[in-house]
């Protein structure tokens, strides 16, 4: 009997500490806002090594890899994505001097970024990144919805492999509740059911 009390105790007690901790898991945070100075997933950069002797290292074209690294000259790897560009020269020139250089500059440019519009807009297409821009103006972008969209269900296919799905009609009348869009983002209007 002693025993059975106790289970009920530490049940009734779990069941307390699930719900207040419910409440908090529920809330998401903030999106962060993109950035153009901010190397991300997938993104193809050309890194230029200059100040060595000659004959020097070629200019690299490399791709930020599945798990955020890049791979350079003379088999070194670095951890490239969510870093600043200038953070990461830096950390390239301290992963080569003074181990193999006396001196050593590097500069890095990101190749041209971009997102994509799909679906039941009227050109669908991929657009140049070139700063902040929501949801309901890159579709405005590709020239608006269809007369078949389904503006309740937009789907955002994130480059890091999330989805969310926006309601484009709520948006319009909430500007707060336009998403933004990131380089590699993908917009997915789908056809409404006839």
């Amino acid at each position: 009997m002693r025993m059975g009390i106790v289970w009920m105790m530490a049940a009734v007690t779990a069941s307390w500490m699930g719900c207040a901790t419910t409440d908090t898991a529920q809330s998401k945070p903030p999106v962060a806002p993109c950035s153009l100075d901010e190397i991300r997933l997938g993104d193809q950069i050309t890194v230029t090594f200059s100040d060595l002797p000659q004959p020097g290292i070629p200019e690299q074209k490399v791709r930020v890899k599945d798990d955020g690294t890049i791979s350079l000259p003379e088999g070194m790897s670095i951890q490239a994505a969510g870093k600043k560009i200038g953070v990461l020269e830096k950390e390239i020139v301290d992963l080569y001097v003074p181990r193999l250089f006396r001196r050593l500059s590097v500069i890095i440019r990101p190749d041209e970024r971009l997102y994509y519009v799909g679906g039941e807009v009227k050109n669908p297409n991929r657009m140049p990144y070139i700063g902040e821009i929501t949801v309901l103006r890159a579709i405005q972008s590709a020239g608006d919805f269809t007369d078949f969209a389904k503006r309740t269900r937009v789907e955002i296919h994130r480059a890091d492999g999330r989805l969310e799905i926006m309601d484009a009609k709520k948006a319009r009348k909430n500007p707060k509740l336009d998403l933004p869009i990131c380089p590699g983002d993908s917009i997915i209007v789908p056809r409404r059911g006839v």
